[in-house]
């Protein structure tokens, strides 16, 4: 079988490896045969040159019929090799040319994003974002002058509620409030943890991503104040290296906490507990960007350390189970955190998707119904969330988007009475303010960001994640690449972004009347729906999904499939 290989449209250029793989023997065949053809024409016609000067001379008076050889060789070559091939059928149609298309789609990317696409144009974020990320992460003044560029008309875009009159205290330039505090842990009996900072940085392993970019995030979050979530492939130095306080996440694989078959270690999780910077746990059920799908290392990305640090063996790629083999329901689930939380005496988490909102209703039943129990905080993960490397059918396609999916968790917990006993995080393509405050008027108590930072770190969006060649040297394994990473002047940039964040969301809440940001609601925020239309955002998230998910149970109850039971019902109306 052969060996598989990751590529993807990226927008750092063709690469020359991959033309020299495709020709094989044909390159060989085409360089003997210019020579060939060089070393005729010499003979035939600088016959009596060759007998003055001698052979070598004569080489080094060749060297343009060489290049032109080259040239006709390589044609008559490429079209023996199109017409021979039988993988692509329109290689065989199109001998020779087809190649300025290959071409073409290889450098489209790199082209579409300097030269041809609009600002707004480009995803998973456009270049406006991109460009405030990283002017705001460099400390330049991220004010605009002459108006926005934001199309206010525009479908989907989002405006807040500015108030009039406010009781806050008056405060002048680019003064702001400190209000904001949440404690996560108070009503299950363990060590508590306490949140200063809504902005956290949210879980990418040591092995997605280079030592030099956790050592940077790492060193920002001390500066920052804000947690720094290891991700599944366990606790490296590098997430050691600025001393900020950590969220351990226990994966489907317990990755740094498991025995040889895969289980967890009770032991290895208590070492992990006694780590001065480890202050949360995490209980990983799925990720937005590939639910019911486990993680999955490439074998390029395996050095010795990372092998150890996740005790794996090395040379094979590294797949983490779709699911915990320990628990299979909810009421598992709650064993398995009570067991967690008893050998950490740390507040213990889980990171979920929502696909039918059923799965987060029964959990938040299940902790009205036994008070103490359950999670203590809740990271509720889009559909739009991102990742390294993934099936592109389940990040583009599955798991609700993060608003709809907090909007439904939100609901379900105050429904259930629990909201107060668990604090919400909200993850999935949050990097901007005012991305950060839609989360926290739909519920969040905090936000998970992981691309925002790796742009703050010096990302370009080159979508070369899953290949280990970033150019950045935020996501390989390549030394080369990593020493493009300063990690000082990277972790200030962190810090930054991160500082900004809080400043800039306190001065939306402000401008709203309120002290704090998870103040906002989602009456606050109007979503333009049609061109000169504006709804609410507390109607437009969560409501379709909620009634979908009550459609879904009363159509399981008869044994019918939602659509059958509308037309059922249709068919007694009439």
């Amino acid at each position: 079988m052969a060996e598989r290989e990751f590529i993807q449209s990226g927008t750092t250029g063709p690469r020359l490896k991959y033309l020299s793989n495709i020709f094989n023997n044909y390159t060989t065949a085409w360089i003997i045969s210019a020579l060939l053809a060089t070393a005729a024409y010499g003979y035939f016609f600088q016959a009596d040159y060759f007998q003055e000067s001698g052979a070598w001379k004569l080489a080094l008076t060749l060297g343009g019929e060489f290049l032109v050889a080259l040239l006709l060789t390589g044609f008559v070559t490429l079209y023996i090799y199109d017409k021979r091939q039988t993988s692509t059928p329109i290689q065989r149609v199109f001998p020779v040319v087809i190649w300025g298309r290959k071409f073409l789609v290889k450098v489209g990317p790199l082209l579409r994003q300097y030269l041809f696409s609009n600002d707004q144009e480009e995803t998973p974020y456009n270049r406006i974002t991109r460009n405030w990320i990283y002017a705001t992460s460099a400390g330049v003044s991220n004010t605009i002058g002459f108006g926005s560029q934001i199309d206010m008309d525009k479908v989907g875009t989002t405006l807040i509620m500015p108030a009039t009159f406010t009781n806050t205290k008056t405060k002048t330039g680019d003064e702001t409030g400190q209000f904001y505090k949440k404690v996560i842990g108070e009503h299950t009996g363990v060590q508590p943890y306490t949140l200063n900072h809504f902005v956290h940085i949210s879980a990418m392993s040591y092995g997605a991503l280079s030592y030099n970019a956790h050592a940077a995030l790492s060193k920002g979050a001390k500066m920052a104040g804000i947690l720094h979530n290891t991700g599944e492939g366990s606790l490296a130095p590098c997430h050691e290296y600025g001393g900020a306080d950590l969220v351990f996440q226990i994966g489907t694989a317990k990755y740094g906490i498991r025995t040889e078959d895969g289980v967890l270690d009770e032991r290895l999780l208590k070492e992990m507990a006694d780590h001065p910077q480890v202050k949360l746990f995490e209980i990983k059920l799925a990720q937005g960007a590939k639910p019911g799908k486990g993680g999955m290392l490439l074998k390029e990305k395996i050095t010795d350390e990372i092998a150890k640090i996740r005790k794996i063996p090395m040379g094979k790629d590294a797949y983490a189970p779709a699911r915990h083999k320990e628990f299979s329901d909810v009421a598992g689930l709650f064993e398995f955190i009570d067991k967690v939380r008893k050998i950490t005496n740390k507040p213990v988490g889980i990171k979920m998707v929502i696909g039918h909102t059923v799965e987060i209703e029964d959990i938040a039943k299940k902790m009205k119904d036994e008070p103490g129990r359950g999670p203590d905080y809740i990271v509720i993960d889009g559909g739009d969330g991102g990742t390294g490397a993934s099936p592109h059918v389940l990040s583009s396609y599955a798991g609700l988007p993060m608003k709809q999916a907090l909007a439904v968790a939100d609901w379900a917990l105050r429904h259930n009475g629990v909201r107060d006993k668990v604090v919400l995080f909200a993850s999935g393509k949050i990097a901007t303010t005012i991305d950060i405050a839609v989360a926290m008027a739909l519920g969040a108590d905090a936000v998970y960001i992981a691309r925002g930072f790796m742009l703050s770190l010096g990302c370009i969006q080159a979508l070369e994640c899953h290949t280990n060649s970033c150019p950045t040297g935020i996501a390989t394994q390549n030394k080369r690449l990593q020493k493009a990473l300063d990690i000082e002047a990277a972790a200030k940039r962190i810090a930054t972004y991160a500082d900004a964040l809080y400043k800039e969301t306190q001065m939306l809440a402000e401008s709203c009347g309120y002290e704090s940001p998870n103040q906002i609601t989602a009456d606050d925020i109007m979503v333009v729906t049609s061109p000169g239309h504006l709804d609410y955002l507390s109607e437009l998230q969560g409501i379709s999904a909620f009634e979908a998910s009550q459609e879904r149970r009363l159509a399981k109850e008869k044994n019918m499939s939602v659509g059958e039971m509308k037309m059922r019902r249709e068919q007694v109306e009439d």
